[in-house]
C-alpha cells in the first residue's frame, strides 16, 4: 500500500491504521479500498483486540464488542 494513502503498525493487539499523509489529506475511492483492505486483514486476526483508525487530527475506534460499536473523538 502507498504511504501516502495509509500506513498501518500493529503493537500489543493494537492496530493503528493511520489516513493519508503530508501530501494527501482528502478521503478518496483509492483510500477507501486500502481501508477496507486493511480491516478486512485485522478482523481476521485473532491477536488484535482493537482497531484505531486516524488521521493527523482524529481518530475513530471501532471495537466490535461495544454496544456502539464506532466512537468519535477529538484529541
Amino acid at each position: 500500500m502507498n504511504a501516502d494513502v495509509l500506513a498501518t503498525k500493529v503493537i500489543e493487539g493494537i492496530a493503528v491504521i493511520t489516513l493519508g499523509s503530508a501530501k494527501r489529506i482528502y478521503f478518496d475511492a483509492e483510500m477507501g479500498d486500502g481501508l477496507t483492505q486493511a480491516l478486512d486483514e485485522f478482523a481476521g486476526d485473532p491477536n488484535i483486540r482493537v482497531v484505531i483508525v486516524r488521521d493527523r487530527r482524529r481518530y475513530w475506534l471501532f471495537q466490535p464488542s461495544l454496544q456502539h460499536p464506532c466512537a468519535y473523538r477529538n484529541r
